[in-house]
């Protein structure tokens, strides 16, 4: 029998940090770098800008080799100072999670789910979660099921995103 050639790597979960300048355009710049490698989001957010810098992480699946196309062309976008790139299941990758519980639901996360957290959600308060991006999103999949009303995650930035 002879292989299949058309067989393809399997996708990987990734996560970008882009480092970029603070004006219209610049998340349309990278938005249209994946757009035109036909590459969907998992999760896109922006954040900690200032007066001149910015942030986006965008999660995403592909293959390694795509997924270091992908990077090249964003980093050399005008407006981008800076791409990190690490696999989502990299347990440096950090988050925290925010997760509301019915009240009188007795949610505590996963045991096997390396994550601080705090708040209690049998009260009705926010349950919040902080740890390796696979944890918190292991936890706030179980708070789901166990009824969670409404959930974030916030992918925390690498010290320093640079080129």
């Amino acid at each position: 029998m002879t292989p299949d050639r058309t067989t393809t790597a399997p996708d990987e979960r990734w996560v970008t940090f882009v480092r970029g300048t603070n004006r219209p355009g610049t998340v349309a710049a990278v938005t249209a770098v994946f757009a035109t490698r036909g590459i969907s989001f998992d999760s896109l957010a922006t954040g900690d800008a200032d007066d001149e810098v910015g942030l986006v992480v965008v999660t995403f699946r592909t293959t390694e080799r795509r997924q270091r196309e992908l990077v090249r062309a964003v980093d050399r976008l005008a407006a981008v100072s800076g791409v990190v790139v690490r696999r989502a299941e990299d347990l440096g990758v950090r988050a925290a999670g925010v997760v509301h519980v019915p009240r009188g639901v007795a949610f505590r996360p996963p045991e096997e789910a390396a994550v601080s957290w705090s708040g209690d959600a049998a009260q009705g308060q926010p349950v919040l979660v902080e740890g390796p991006l696979v944890d918190v999103e292991l936890v706030v999949d179980a708070a789901r099921a166990a009824g969670a009303t409404s959930s974030a995650i916030v992918i925390q930035p690498p010290e320093r995103v640079t080129g």
